[in-house]
């Protein structure tokens, strides 16, 4: 497994668009590779020649805003906050997505991280709970449509 920083970046959009797209919005992507406050990190496996998923950090404070969430949390300076997480197709179930969130909290080990999920995320949520991430707000989105969308805002925290 190699994980490399801000290259390819047209791999992410690959990625994005062999997947369902049913957790990540089109525009939400977009910014992932072109954001210049994103680190993007891609994953691949030995044996496999184009990434097979990826990681994109957000790496300034003001995430509730730039995002348009509903929510009212104090976010520390110098906090992180995983903006999203994609699998290519067929891929899924690998454990990749955990393998790049635990190479996350190794890379920002001395600040507080921050994750939001769609509850209907299954896969995620699992993910997150499962690798110390605690849920400190949830709230109601309309990011894909005039549908309720519930999130949970989660977090893991360094002190």
């Amino acid at each position: 497994m190699r994980v490399l920083k801000n290259v390819n970046l047209e791999e992410i959009r690959k990625i994005y668009n062999s997947s369902t797209k049913e957790f990540i919005s089109e525009q939400s992507n977009i910014e992932a590779v072109t954001d210049e406050n994103m680190d993007n990190y891609l994953y691949y496996l030995d044996d496999v020649k184009e990434a097979v998923g990826y990681i994109t950090i957000y790496t300034k404070r003001d995430f509730i805003e730039q995002e348009e969430f509903d929510a009212d949390i104090d976010v520390k300076q110098g906090s992180v906050y995983i903006w999203e997480i994609g699998t290519k197709k067929g891929y899924e179930g690998k454990g990749i997505a955990t393998s790049l969130v635990k190479y996350i909290i190794n890379i920002y080990s001395k600040v507080d991280i921050y994750s939001v999920v769609d509850v209907e995320n299954i896969g995620s949520v699992k993910i997150h709970e499962k690798l110390g991430f605690k849920p400190v707000e949830s709230f109601v989105g309309h990011f894909f449509g005039e549908k309720d969308e519930k999130y949970l805002i989660y977090k893991l925290s360094r002190n």
